[in-house]
């Protein structure tokens, strides 16, 4: 970050006022963070998809640089094919560069032993390619982000670009792990029940899965796009390249410095990343006006709703969201649909002067403003995801021409509450005991449950796991603490006690419930057995037990 904040020089524009002068495309926006690192190590084994024409023109054009290996996935032709080139039916495509491992469903040549392993069929002992270049119409590997190591090759410019990369990527390499993961706070899963999916949902490079109550990231296939974290509610996968506090702070420096060197017009803050905004944004960054701030991060799917939120609340006008052709798909959805959740905020609390806007060309961005907004927020970032995207959209909606105590949200969101329905639930706690968030907790020694709505990530665990279908989602945004902290009863019972010791062990409401459906069964024929229910589990054993020695006698 530092040597972000010393490429901000003041310097006296025409009218006379300083402005500030950002070197952005000259310097890095953040020093080495200390991380993880991620290797790989790679071969010269290529394994080259293609028909017998490109095939041999792929050879010639590496003249040697590689190892290449053939696979036609096409029916056997009379045209003149290299040496080492098989026929291949149904090929699947897993892995990474140094490891990719490749099967097929069928082999095209009879004469050839039945194997599964495309590897071992050339003889390649470890069973695995250093590299893939796939020139079929569909690629076989059909994530948004190939892993490296991939190269699509049907496009004569994707081919171009595959070929001279191909020979620099034999060795040792690494990179950072980008991302740091939590499992005690994951809202996947809870004892086989299905919670959130937005990571799994939202990730271009397919690098998670999930594996039971958890996910799994395979660090050598994620490519840092950051919208697994942007996406995630409980704050379980969080980007740490930069960290999330990294660019809230140099944010909050940025908009602070703009606002008083124009005299308290606000600026409009551009996000743009790296890899797929940068040229664009340099090339019209002469025509933008003083007032506005671009705003580099390393992927464009890590802005979240903690950024776009306190870049609003910091004094932004504008905020424009740079979602330039070729970002994937998965990207762009998730982007929107955070895009839309605080635009509704501002809808709905009347924040008259800022505007958010997402978009795939720069028209319309970088012209001179005279508005001016205020009181502006000075929080520091401090906290998770959500505790700072509350405080700043707390301070949007105190700020506002209608301020409200709440608002409904649409079904996604990472704020809400639950109801209950009094007349089914038996206060069974199956919700309290999975709810990832502890929202929903037990009342100790009175029968109840209780709920803090502002642990609540509105996964929907509790909702899947009520045997009653007794809870319902709500999300919505609420902005008082005092309500959101404190901790209500959505149901409290009587207790029922043992009719043997006195004991309470359960509720009214369960047992007359238990005794109503159990009665017909023929293990509860028999008044003593049904009476059975109406004992704590130490009394019960010993009234079994009485039974069987009477019996036995």
């Amino acid at each position: 970050m530092r040597s972000y904040l010393e490429s901000i020089d003041l310097e006296l524009d025409d009218s006379g006022r300083y402005a500030p002068r950002y070197r952005l495309f000259e310097t890095t926006f953040w020093e080495p963070v200390p991380t993880t690192a991620v290797s790989y190590r790679a071969g010269s084994r290529l394994l080259v998809i293609a028909d017998a024409e490109q095939a041999g023109e792929i050879e010639s054009r590496l003249k040697g640089a590689v190892n290449c290996y053939m696979a036609m996935p096409a029916e056997r032709s009379e045209a003149a094919l290299a040496a080492n080139a098989h026929y291949c039916a149904g090929l699947t495509v897993e892995g990474h560069l140094g490891e990719f491992k490749v099967l097929y469903d069928q082999h095209l040549d009879p004469e050839e032993p039945d194997a599964r392993n495309l590897a071992s069929l050339f003889g390649i002992e470890s069973g695995c390619f250093d590299q893939v270049l796939d020139c079929s119409e569909t690629p076989f590997l059909d994530s948004e982000l190939k892993p490296p190591g991939y190269y699509c090759g049907h496009e004569s410019a994707d081919l171009d670009r595959a070929l001279e990369a191909i020979p620099g990527m034999i060795g040792e390499f690494e990179k950072p792990k980008f991302f740091d993961y939590d499992p005690e706070i994951c809202a996947h899963g809870r004892s086989g029940i299905r919670g959130c999916t937005n990571c799994l949902d939202a990730c271009p490079a397919d690098a998670i899965i999930s594996v039971g109550e958890r996910i799994e990231v395979n660090p050598h296939l994620c490519q840092g796009g950051g919208v697994c974290a942007s996406s995630c509610p409980s704050g379980a996968i969080t980007y740490v390249y930069p960290r999330a506090e990294q660019q809230l702070e140099l944010l909050r420096t940025l908009v602070r410095g703009m606002l008083e060197a124009h005299d308290g017009i606000a600026p409009e803050v551009v996000f743009f990343d790296r890899e797929r905004g940068f040229d664009a944004v340099a090339g019209r960054s002469g025509a933008m006006a003083h007032t506005v701030l671009p705003f580099m991060v390393e992927e464009i799917g890590s802005v979240g709703p903690d950024l776009l939120a306190s870049a609003l609340a910091y004094g932004a006008g504008k905020v424009f969201v740079f979602v330039p052709d070729g970002t994937p798909a998965k990207v762009v959805e998730t982007l929107a649909r955070t895009v839309d959740q605080v635009g509704i905020v501002l809808h709905e609390t009347g924040c008259r002067d800022r505007e958010l806007r997402m978009g795939s060309t720069l028209e319309g961005v970088g012209g001179e403003s005279t508005v001016k907004t205020g009181p502006n927020a000075t929080f520091a970032p401090v906290g998770d995801k959500r505790t700072v995207t509350r405080r700043a959209f707390g301070h949007l909606n105190e700020i506002s021409e209608t301020p409200r105590s709440a608002i409904g949200m649409p079904e996604g969101t990472m704020f809400g509450r639950i109801h209950v329905d009094a007349e089914t639930c038996t206060l069974c706690m199956g919700c309290a005991s999975q709810c990832p968030g502890k929202a929903l907790q037990a009342g100790g020694d009175t029968p109840a449950l209780r709920f803090i709505e502002a642990n609540c990530v509105q996964c929907g665990i509790c909702a899947r796991s009520c045997p009653e279908s007794s809870i319902t989602l709500e999300p919505r945004l609420q902005f008082d603490p005092n309500v959101i902290n404190k901790a209500v009863s959505l149901k409290e019972e009587v207790p029922f006690h043992c009719v043997v010791c006195g004991k309470a062990f359960a509720t009214q409401a369960m047992i007359s419930r238990m005794t109503e459906k159990l009665k017909g069964h023929w293990m509860f024929d028999k008044p003593d057995a049904l009476n059975r229910l109406r004992m704590c589990e130490d009394c019960r054993v010993i009234d079994l037990f009485d039974k069987e020695s009477r019996a036995g006698s």
